[in-house]
């Protein structure tokens, strides 16, 4: 089974958190990020073993509901604003201290694959 990482794509600085997050987890054997969702299938229908988590930065959700929009299933949602609360300050300008994001998608992964 693939994953396949669908981060907010937006423009602020959580939403470029929330892409920066999802690098970190970057496998050509078993994760990828998703730049865009045009190119996957409908109802994930072509037999391809892959889930996917749609990455918000915030309440307002834009990574799901673009699945929700493109008729694709999404398998994990995670909200990072929801458990880590980022403000528009410095610590997301420089995009350091991400730890806790990182680790919060990495418990994702490990649930889809089985390892928790």
């Amino acid at each position: 089974m693939n994953i396949g990482i669908f981060p907010c794509q937006g423009r602020c600085n959580v939403s470029m958190m929330t892409k920066t997050v999802a690098e970190f987890f970057v496998d050509d054997e078993l994760i990828r990020v998703l730049p865009h969702l045009s190119s996957l299938p409908l109802d994930n229908e072509s037999g391809v073993n892959e889930k996917y988590i749609a990455l918000n930065g915030c309440p307002a959700k834009c990574a799901s509901k673009e699945f929700e929009s493109s008729r694709i299933k999404q398998h994990e949602e995670i909200i990072i604003t929801k458990d880590f609360d980022p403000k528009n300050n410095e610590k997301y300008e420089e995009l350091l201290n991400i730890d806790e994001e990182v680790y919060l998608v990495q418990e994702v992964i490990d649930r889809l694959l089985g390892r928790k």
